[in-house]
């Protein structure tokens, strides 16, 4: 299947400090051929520090990073209004019932558990991409089922 993808995402930033991640991440999008501007910082200092200047359409970001963890970025995020509207993609190796519920409940958008395979990596990113996100809020109420959050998963 293939995915439209929105022309509101211009630019993402990953927040992620495993190199290895983020070079296949990048490279991901590369395959996609999109016309995506792309960067990164390596912890949640530099994430901060780096949304006083730039504001992304997308903000990808791993929970386990130095200085400052996902859930404190998050939480550190949503505390000024001038981000109330940046969707966040939760993108970690973490799938705890407890990591998503947190993730989602400080403000994620999106929980997204980096995939074993490179090929799902892309088709992932691939629908991320193609969600509506004028509203990540209603992004976030499909991850809702059953009284809890849950992951993206493609199916």
């Amino acid at each position: 299947m293939t995915y439209e993808i929105s022309h509101q995402i211009k630019n993402v930033l990953l927040a992620e400090d495993n190199r290895e991640h983020c070079f296949f991440f990048k490279r991901a999008l590369k395959q996609l051929r999109l016309d995506i501007s792309f960067a990164s910082v390596q912890d949640g200092d530099a994430l901060i520090k780096l949304l006083g200047s730039y504001i992304p359409d997308l903000l990808f970001l791993d929970l386990d990073m130095p200085c400052k963890n996902g859930v404190e970025c998050i939480k550190q995020i949503r505390d000024n209004k001038v981000y109330d509207v940046l969707p966040i993609v939760i993108f970690t190796i973490t799938n705890q019932h407890n990591a998503i519920q947190s993730a989602y409940g400080f403000g994620a958008n999106l929980y997204f558990v980096k995939p074993q395979e490179f090929s799902v990596l892309v088709k992932s990113l691939e629908h991320i991409l193609s969600l509506n996100w004028s509203d990540p809020k209603s992004i976030t109420e499909r991850y809702f089922k059953e009284n809890k959050y849950v992951p993206f998963e493609m199916t």
